[in-house]
């Protein structure tokens, strides 16, 4: 995510095929010994399959959906219990929302307007099991499974609820423009070497952890729409008032879709990659597609190739700057126009970074947030250097400089939890984070920081790393990573 340069705009930078639906109504780094169960690169260690039907109804703003995953215990223990995320829940009262005080206003233009899921039953081969919420907001799911799920084993657990979108300028909600549809349906908990991962919905920060998974959807809107959403779509079908869309989304960490009756769609290619941008200013669509594609190419040349077939940039009523999901990113739709074209484009670079770190290469964003956020801010300055010059990356690094001189002192490698507001923690993990990378690269010198990270992207490719592991990445090439940094801590 990005967090804008002023109180606007400084906030975060820095769906014929037949189908049924059942519709119903301190050296922190180092001392971090955690270590996340994951899959090696290349091995055929299966992933959760996630099976959706979702109807959404224009009326009443809700989605009616049926959901099946098929879940494989990939830890070490036997389980006899599964969570998973209904962060809807999180928008149900106004004091569960995840906003600033400061900032109610902006989510909400015409005032709270609640957002939940409601759960109709859940079944184990139709059998019902016994579940229950949980979590201060109420967006925790326990599911009981009735039998121990031995390592290795999996299980097909069916849902059916159904969602009602709030009236939210947020990642979850609707405005004048768009309908934003993200985290929204059940979501497996990460499950790692610390057990299970329960954080809820915060208010700081990207309060995200997931695991790779595959998504299969049959999605049923109103034909005015036009979408976009990770993965590909695969199938299309129309009649007079309805599109049906088949959609595949493999190896992402969650799915997510917007929808505009106003959208400007602008395609372009990028070795094979279909770059879709989905704009509300018709007059910046071109170069909203130039900004998009040129963050691919430049991030592909660093950092290694982007592995998805589709690249989804859509101009968004969203307050808050930017926010990435696996082959689509959200961007505020008041930047696209001429007085704002290079902060759209800071913006556009900023969350395509995050295909890379986040969406490719995961990790726990509320733990340990400056190990996706930092980079991608720095990969940004980077996206700036490659495609302006170097003087330039260099002015961007002068002026971080001087904001986190007068502002920031905090240690940028604490949780998301531990930092007093938005702008704190955007000062600290974003700004002061990307000084630390920059850092690094001037004492190791461009060859081998350029390598290392390729071999970070390479190494942990659809996996869920730590600080750890990264420092490790680093010290096996005699890199004491630690030490550069300490002044960050």
């Amino acid at each position: 995510m990005v967090i804008n340069f002023n109180k606007k705009i400084r906030k975060r930078l820095s769906i014929v095929v037949v189908f049924i639906l059942l519709i119903g109504g301190g050296g922190y780094l180092l001392k971090n010994e955690s270590s996340v169960e994951t899959l090696k690169p290349n091995d055929k260690k299966s992933i959760n399959r996630y099976t959706m039907d979702v109807v959404f109804d224009d009326e009443s703003k809700r989605l009616m959906c049926n959901q099946n995953i098929e879940y494989i215990n990939n830890t070490k223990i036997t389980l006899d219990k599964l969570y998973f995320h209904i962060y809807p829940n999180a928008f149900s009262k106004k004091e569960f929302a995840p906003f600033e005080k400061s900032e109610m206003k902006q989510a909400y233009p015409n005032g709270f307007n609640e957002g939940y899921i409601d759960l109709k039953n859940i079944l184990n081969n139709d059998k019902k099991l016994e579940y229950e919420i949980k979590g201060d907001k109420n967006d925790l799911l326990e599911i009981k499974l009735g039998k121990q799920l031995n390592p290795g084993d999996k299980i097909s657990i069916d849902m059916k609820y159904n969602v009602k979108i709030p009236n939210s300028e947020g990642r979850f909600g609707y405005g004048d423009n768009t309908i934003n549809v993200t985290n929204w349906f059940p979501i497996a908990c990460v499950h790692d070497d610390r057990g299970w991962n329960l954080k809820g919905y915060e208010t700081v920060g990207d309060p995200f952890y997931s695991e790779t998974s595959d998504f299969y959807v049959n999605m049923l809107i109103p034909k005015k729409y036009k979408m976009g959403c990770t993965g590909n779509i695969v199938n299309e079908t129309s009649d007079n008032k309805k599109t049906l869309y088949k959609i595949e989304a493999k190896k992402v960490r969650d799915f997510a879709f917007i929808l505009s009756t106003k959208f400007d769609i602008n395609k372009d290619f990028y070795k094979g990659i279909s770059i879709n941008t989905y704009n509300l200013n018709k007059k910046i669509s071109s170069d909203a597609t130039k900004m998009a594609k040129d963050s691919i190419a430049i991030f592909s040349e660093l950092f290694g190739q982007y592995p998805y077939e589709t690249y989804s940039v859509m101009a968004s009523d969203f307050y808050i700057g930017g926010m990435e999901y696996p082959t689509l990113v959200m961007i505020d739709q008041s930047l696209y126009t001429e007085k704002n074209k290079f902060l759209l484009e800071y913006v556009i670079a900023h969350e395509t970074a995050h295909q890379w770190w986040y969406s490719v290469v995961g990790n726990d964003e509320i733990s340990e947030p400056w190990l996706d956020e930092a980079l991608t801010e720095y990969s940004t300055v980077l996206y700036f250097e490659k495609k302006y010059g170097k003087e330039v990356g260099e002015k961007l690094i002068k002026t971080m400089e001087i904001q986190t001189k007068n502002h920031a002192s905090e240690n940028i490698f604490k949780p998301t939890t531990k930092y007093r507001n938005s702008t704190d923690y955007s000062l600290n993990v974003y700004t002061k984070g990307a000084l630390a990378f920059n850092e690094v690269r001037k004492k190791v010198g461009d060859k081998v920081f350029f390598d290392t990270l390729k071999k970070y992207y390479s190494t942990y490719m659809y996996e869920n790393v730590n600080g750890v592991k990264f420092v490790e990445l680093w010290n096996s090439k005699g890199i004491d990573i630690d030490r550069i940094i300490r002044e960050y801590k």
